[in-house]
C-alpha cells in the first residue's frame, strides 16, 4: 500500500485508517532499515508533496527549517548562510543524490545513531515542532528524540533560536569523505551568555546533549580571557564521555565510540578557545 498526502490532516488520517502505515518523505534511512528486518510497516504515507514541511524562512524565534527540506535544500537556501554547523553536517550527509533525497525529519527520527544533523541540532537548542490529531505542539528536540509520542505525529520543522559565539562539528566515520558518522561532537560556545553547549551522535541510543559536560565547561572557561587550560580541556572529554553509553555494532565497539567522544570533545573546546 502507498499513499500520497498532499496535507498534514490527510496523513493523518491515513494513518488513523492504516496505523501499521510509517510516514515516510525521502526513504533513505526507512528503505535500509526495512531491508535489515528492522520493522515491517503495512504500507507508506508519503509526506513528499506536502508543501508545509518544505518551508525554510525567518520568524521572530529564529530559523525555521522544514522538516520535508532536503540536505541539499540546507546547502543552497541564502536563508542558512548564517548556520556554519548545519551547513556542515548537511554536506557531510553521503552522496550528492542522497543529499538531493535526505529530509530534515528523517535525519532526525530514524532507528540509527549515525546521522550528522541531530547533534547539531541539540547543540543549537532547537525545538521541534509537531502536529498530530491532537493538534499543534512544540518540544525542546531533546526531549522529544528521547521521548517520542505515543500518538501518531508528524515533525512539521524545527526552530533553530539565534545563536552567537563559535560553533563546529566533528565526526569520525568509516571512511572519509561524506557519509554516516561512526561518532560526532556538536558544540557551540556563547560567550555573552557565559554558555556552552554540546551535541553528541553515536553516544546512545539516540543523539543527546552532554550537561555534565556543559555544566565543567561553564566554570572551567576563562570568561574574561577567552581561553581553557590543556587540563581543562581535557577533563571536559572524559566527562562527555563517561556520561555517555555508546551503542556498539559492526562498525565500532562502544570501546571505540567512548574514546573517540573523549578525544573529540576535548579538542573541538580547544579549538573554540585557542587552547
Amino acid at each position: 500500500m502507498f499513499i500520497q498526502a498532499i496535507t498534514l490532516d490527510e496523513a493523518l488520517k491515513a494513518r488513523a485508517r492504516h496505523p501499521a502505515a510509517r510516514f515516510v518523505a525521502g526513504g533513505t534511512a526507512t528503505i535500509p532499515d526495512q531491508n535489515l528486518g528492522r520493522f515491517q510497516p503495512d504500507g507508506y504515507i508519503s509526506l513528499r508533496r506536502i508543501p508545509s514541511l518544505k518551508k525554510i524562512e525567518n520568524t521572530r524565534d529564529g530559523l525555521f527549517l522544514g522538516a520535508g527540506c532536503t540536505m541539499a535544500d540546507l546547502l543552497t537556501n541564502p536563508l542558512v548562510e548564517d548556520q556554519p554547523m548545519i551547513r556542515l553536517a548537511a554536506r557531510t550527509t553521503g552522496t550528492r543524490q542522497l543529499r538531493s533525497r535526505s529530509t530534515v525529519g528523517g535525519n532526525l527520527f530514524t532507528t540509527r545513531t549515525d546521522r550528522t544533523l541531530p547533534p547539531c541540532l541539540l547543540a543549537l537548542e532547537a525545538v521541534g515542532h509537531f502536529v498530530s490529531a491532537s493538534g499543534d505542539s512544540k518540544r525542546d528536540l531533546g526531549e522529544a528524540l528521547r521521548n517520542p509520542s505515543a500518538e501518531p505525529e508528524i515533525l512539521v520543522g524545527v526552530t533553530v533560536p539565534p545563536t552567537a559565539g563559535f560553533q563546529d562539528f566533528t565526526r569520525v566515520a568509516p571512511r572519509n569523505g561524506a557519509g554516516n558518522a561512526t561518532a560526532s561532537v556538536a558544540l557551540c560556545v556563547d560567550p555573552e551568555r557565559k554558555a556552552v553547549r554540546l551535541g553528541l551522535g553515536g553516544a546512545g541510543p539516540v543523539a543527546m546533549r552532554a550537561p555534565e559536560a556543559e555544566q565543567f565547561a561553564k566554570k572551567a572557561i576563562d570568561w574574561e580571557g577567552g581561553s581553557v587550560s590543556e587540563t581543562m580541556a581535557r577533563k571536559f572529554g572524559d566527562i562527555a564521555a563517561d556520561h555517555c553509553d555508546p551503542p556498539e555494532d559492526a562498525i565500532a565497539s562502544a570501546a571505540y565510540r567512548r574514546h573517540a567522544i573523549k578525544v573529540m570533545a576535548r579538542r573541538i573546546l580547544e579549538r573554540a578557545l585557542g587552547g
